[in-house]
């Protein structure tokens, strides 16, 4: 029997030293290093989820835990066998012999040297790596089981030990051109227990940006990490809650360069910046909140947003309030009023996240000469996407959207890419243009605003920040038979308006038709068209324009060439055949378009006031429409304002009318800052004027002076003109000398200084015009004979004008009895008159006024009154005798001897 047991125990203890020398071989002998790195690379591949091969051997270490060495470790591509996923010239790792026993496979400690992880994804978004974020598509999340964003950084990292050295991860992705190539000198991540915080710390280099980070997270706790290069920071601390964390992320740039040579840009700008941002995760969607980015450039430009980016993935969830401005706020350039000075100052964007998931939106673009306002419910006003690093290190822009212009219907939008986002080189857009025609002549001045159609077209724009070409140009009225526009052209250079070949046809079948739809009086102009061509081509300038009014016609043309070391913009203004008819009925039109410029309108005085005042504009409603704090001169003054002199010679070689023919030849000269317009000297039917303007741009550019005389024109002509249907005649003559601000004529006759006269001879008046308050009294004053009309022997009317007040005391109006002598003002700013008339018998300046009158009150419903005439006058230096020669129309009591 003893001898049975000691046979067993010699087997069993052959056996024990066969598998002890089995496990030996296997685990360390040369011989089974094959078979020993096939059993290692499959754990591996089982762990990683990837293919790996070791080619240099394994070695492991006995004990209760196993340490096990491989040499020249490779994860392999299935996709691109010629390219390895990884290579690592050693790893090791501990791995617990109870767990291998159990088959469970639970590496740790492990370390790495010389480990080469390469990611590459193509155009489709596959890199190789298996079940990797990079092989999702762009738009696609990484979520658990349930389809919830799933974010633990300690169920992440809990029970790792990793320790890599003169390691680096090479990423770059097609997609978008990012190129990151990480050089990891050191890279620690510890756990003394498992119950301890895991310790995080290394250094490095980003493409050469080299950085140190550090880090601490211990479950249940907050964590916080961060990232330390030379010039920059980011740090990330989280806070635990039910079922996620909320991680505050800030990032301080102190220069913008190690940024770009970080992303492997090129760096034509330089400044600092702050992001920070909260991520909100849980096992529901993850969120990003209180957003605010500020970045400052050295050339002063600035960039801030604020907001929420909300649900992550969802557009329809982003509230973001963006603020572009492009001068530092003590240097912004000054109020511009010529469009050569206008430079962009600032764009603010808004938008806001809604219910019904149509956000709100707003943008400002404001200028140094308008600002441009619209608000309301739409898609953003700029939308950028496809933005991608070139592989010459450029910040390309692959489709960028701008819709300028009301949310749910922008007038502009342009569409494009930009090759270099950080020079703005490379702009490539193409431009639609729909607009409501009616807002190019007022938003709101009418009803019927559809009949007058849109305007359609577009252009392309290319070039860069300093010189950007605009071209095929084309732009038609659509839907209207009321007018046709049609626009074509290019400009080489439209940031500087260089060589430009701009081309405007208007044709307006029926005036009348026209001003009828704008809700104006209409006028009976018959077909109106017009035609501009503006050409330029290098330093020299040519404009042509054509207006045709049925038979009449009108031609300017204008050349400059700023070459020139005093350059003098030289023109002529000619015609073959104006009617005086077309004329006056082109001006009748001109002055009800006026009306729908609100901002021509000058604000009024309260009706009743009878003060000289000086002009005090109110302050200006809010803007109606999306224009607003305009300063930009109307581009006539903004000529005169540009310094540069014009000669324009006037030739109208035929003018017609019922009267007759006559022409006229003028010329219009600014030099040196002064400006005239004629002398214009003009005959017809009878009459005749002879008038200048002037203005001083320099030394009074708001003021507009006017002087002249006019003498011949029938009075009856006039009284029809103005539709009074009763008859008049009678010759009138005049003589003026007058300023004013010239915005408009409202403006010019509430501002209105200087002096006036005016006389008429040899004239008849119905007598009904005489006939005050309807009493039928004063008719006989006039006339011994009761006829339709009395004579007025003469009239003669000096005026005073004063900050639109006219004031008079000496108007007299003769027939061949009476004496009329009227004093008194009129307010044309606040339309109101008080007016006094006093009739007499010639040569009786002292008797008693049988039936003096008042107009007081309003220019549309004065009050009238007469009453008893006052007692018998007298002169305070006695005078009672009138002179043998009485003079005609001049106040009899001032003739007295």
């Amino acid at each position: 029997m003893s001898s049975l047991f000691k046979k067993l125990a010699l087997f069993l203890l052959g056996l024990v030293v066969l598998c002890v020398v089995g496990l030996w071989l296997l685990l360390s002998s040369s011989l089974l290093a094959g078979p020993r790195g096939a059993l290692v690379a499959r754990a591996l591949q089982d762990k990683l989820g990837q293919d790996v091969a070791i080619n240099g051997g394994v070695t492991v270490d006995l004990g209760s835990v196993l340490h096990i060495t491989a040499q020249d470790v490779v994860l392999l591509n299935d996709a691109n066998p010629d390219s390895n996923l990884a290579d690592l010239v050693s790893l090791d790792f501990d791995l617990a012999a109870r767990d291998l026993m159990q088959g469970r496979v639970t590496l740790s400690n492990l370390t790495a040297t010389g480990a080469r992880v390469t990611v590459v994804v193509d155009e489709n978004g596959h890199s190789g790596w298996t079940n990797a974020i990079s092989d999702a598509p762009a738009n696609t999340e990484v979520t658990n089981p349930q389809g919830s964003v799933s974010f633990n950084p300690l169920s992440l990292l809990s029970g790792q030990g990793i320790q890599l050295s003169d390691s680096s991860v090479l990423y770059q992705d097609a997609r978008n051109g990012l190129d990151l190539d990480v050089q990891m000198s050191t890279f620690g991540l510890t756990q003394e227990t498992p119950s301890a915080p895991l310790t995080l710390s290394g250094s490095g280099a980003l493409n050469g940006e080299t950085f140190d980070l550090d880090g601490t997270f211990a479950k249940g706790d907050p964590f916080s990490a961060n990232i330390r290069f030379d010039q920059m920071r980011v740090d990330l601390s989280g806070d635990p809650t039910d079922g996620g964390y909320v991680t505050s992320i800030n990032a301080e740039i102190q220069e913008l360069g190690q940024l770009l040579d970080a992303l492997k840009l090129q760096k034509p700008i330089s400044g600092n910046g702050k992001i920070s941002a909260k991520m909100h995760t849980s096992d529901g969607p993850a969120r990003v909140t209180d957003v605010n980015v500020a970045v400052a450039l050295d050339t002063g430009q600035s960039l801030t947003v604020t907001g929420e980016l909300g649900e992550m993935g969802n557009a329809a969830d982003v509230s973001l309030d963006t603020r572009i401005r492009l001068y530092p706020d003590d240097a912004l350039p000054p109020p511009a009023t010529l469009r050569r000075d206008l430079k962009l100052v600032g764009v603010d964007m808004t938008l806001e996240a809604q219910p019904n998931g149509i956000p709100k939106r707003g943008m400002v673009i404001a200028t140094n000469g308008f600002v441009l306002d619209t608000t309301g419910e739409g898609p953003p006003p700029v939308e950028v996407s496809g933005i991608s690093r070139t592989p010459d290190g450029l910040l390309r822009l692959g489709n960028a959207v701008l819709r300028i212009g009301p949310p749910d219907a922008p007038f502009l939008v342009v569409e494009g890419a930009v090759e270099d986002a950080l020079r703005l080189e490379g702009i490539d857009f193409g431009a639609d243009l729909l607009i409501s025609a009616s807002s190019l002549i007022a938003p709101e001045g009418f009803a019927a605003a559809g009949d007058l159609g849109k305007l359609v077209g577009g252009f392309r724009l290319k070039g860069n920040a300093k010189v950007l070409s605009l071209s095929e140009l084309q732009a038609k009225s659509q839907g209207s038979d009321l007018w046709h526009l049609d626009v074509t052209g290019s400009v080489h250079n439209a940031l500087k308006f260089e060589d430009v070949d701009l081309h405007v046809k208007v044709d307006v079948p029926s005036g009348a038709k026209l001003l009828e739809t704008l809700e104006l009086k209409p006028i009976d102009t018959g077909q109106v068209q017009l035609a501009i061509d503006l050409t330029s081509q290098d330093t020299a300038w040519e404009t042509a324009m054509a207006v045709d009014v049925g038979d009449s016609e009108l031609d300017l043309a204008m050349s400059l060439d700023m070459a020139d070391p005093h350059p003098v913009v030289r023109g002529t203004v000619e015609s073959d055949l104006i009617r005086i008819n077309h004329l006056r009925d082109i001006a009748a039109s001109a002055l009800q378009l006026s009306k729908l410029n609100p901002q021509a309108e000058s604000a009024e005085e309260p009706a009743e006031t009878n003060e000289i005042q000086p002009l005090v504009l109110s302050e200006e409603e809010p803007a109606s429409g999306p224009l607003r704090d305009v300063t930009l001169e109307p581009l006539g003054r903004t000529i005169l304002l540009s310094g540069m002199d014009l000669s324009v010679q006037i030739d109208l070689r035929k003018l017609e009318g019922d009267a007759g023919t006559t022409s006229l030849q003028s010329a219009f000269e600014f030099a040196e800052g002064k400006a005239q317009l004629g002398p214009v000297d003009f005959s017809y039917g009878g009459g005749h004027f002879n008038i200048t303007g002037l203005m001083d741009m320099k030394e009074d550019p708001d003021t507009l002076r006017v002087e002249g005389s006019t003498d011949g024109w029938d009075f009856g002509e006039i009284m029809q003109a103005i539709n009074f249907k009763k008859p008049a005649s009678g010759v009138v003559n005049g003589e003026f000398k007058l300023q004013g601000h010239h915005k408009s004529v409202k403006d010019f006759l509430a501002t209105m200084q200087g002096s006036a006269f005016v006389s008429m001879r040899n004239g008849t008046i119905d007598t009904q015009l005489l006939d005050i308050a309807g009493l039928g009294v004063l008719p006989w004053l006039f006339s011994k004979e009761r006829g339709k009309t009395a004579p007025i022997v003469c009239a003669r009317a000096p005026l005073y004008f004063s900050n639109g007040q006219v004031s008079t005391k000496q108007i007299v109006v003769e027939t061949d009895q009476v004496q009329v002598v009227v004093f008194g003002n009129v307010n044309l700013k606040g339309k109101t008159l008080d007016i006094t008339g006093q009739p007499r018998r010639i040569g009786k300046p002292l008797s008693r006024s049988p039936w003096p009158f008042t107009l007081k009150g309003s220019l549309n419903d004065p009050k009238v009154k007469v009453k008893d005439g006052p007692r018998r006058l007298k002169r305070s230096d006695g005078a009672s005798k009138m002179p043998e020669n009485r003079k005609l129309c001049v106040p009899d009591i001032l003739q007295l001897q």
